[in-house]
């Protein structure tokens, strides 16, 4: 085995282990081609599979049913629900996962971390499912809503109605996926309690695109 001095895992190939180190380093060679796209990524694969997300193909199908998705890790995951195959597992219970994202979430309720916060309040929670939980059906903050454009005053709490109103509404926005995923991520951990709706709306720009590494679960 090949094991890596900067944490705890490990690889059967040497290949795997120079791409894993990539990710202590920050060395991110293959960067998107899409204008106006600043999504870099560590493999040649990878930074296909994002492309494809700009242009819509869904070549991976499922030979179970009739999925087709845009990636092959959307394929890897989708095949999960057929198999019940749960290959992220916990070190300290008997909990496992399909994907790595719900196993980090899961970890959270060992170690009482609460990444995520309100920017309204000082209400945190594990996971930022909680968050649009608290804003929207407690009460508290009443007018609020979660996804607020960059670019006007339009403002919803549907994630598909703000992405169909960037894509139809905004066309010069290269990329509105990216801008949909920055106001997502509004609700991270340490985020400032803004003035105004619209003053936290800011982050929503695809330009910011470059701070993220541009890989899900694996």
């Amino acid at each position: 085995k090949f094991e890596c001095e900067l944490c705890d895992r490990s690889f059967s190939e040497k290949w795997a282990l120079n791409n894993h180190m990539k990710l202590h380093s920050g060395e991110k060679p293959y960067k998107c081609a899409w204008l106006s796209c600043h999504y870099a990524f560590l493999n040649l694969s990878a930074m296909k599979d994002h492309y494809r997300t700009h242009t819509g193909e869904k070549s991976y199908l499922c030979d179970l049913c009739g999925f087709a998705g845009g990636t092959r890790h959307a394929l890897t995951k989708h095949r999960r629900q057929h198999t019940g195959e749960r290959p992220f597992k916990c070190k300290l219970c008997s909990f496992a996962s399909t994907t790595q994202s719900h196993l980090s979430r899961h970890k959270r309720v060992h170690t009482g971390e609460k990444p995520y916060r309100c920017p309204w309040c000082d209400y945190r929670s594990n996971c930022a499912e909680n968050i649009r939980k608290h804003i929207l059906h407690t009460g508290k903050h009443e007018g609020v809503k979660m996804y607020n454009c960059p670019k006007c005053i339009h403002a919803t709490n549907s994630p598909m109605e703000f992405r169909n109103h960037l894509k139809e509404s905004h066309p010069d926005i290269e990329n509105p996926d990216l801008a949909y995923l920055h106001a997502v991520l509004l609700f991270n951990a340490d985020g400032g309690h803004p003035d105004t709706k619209r003053q936290h709306s800011k982050i929503a720009r695809p330009a910011i695109a470059a701070t993220h590494s541009g890989h899900g679960d694996r």
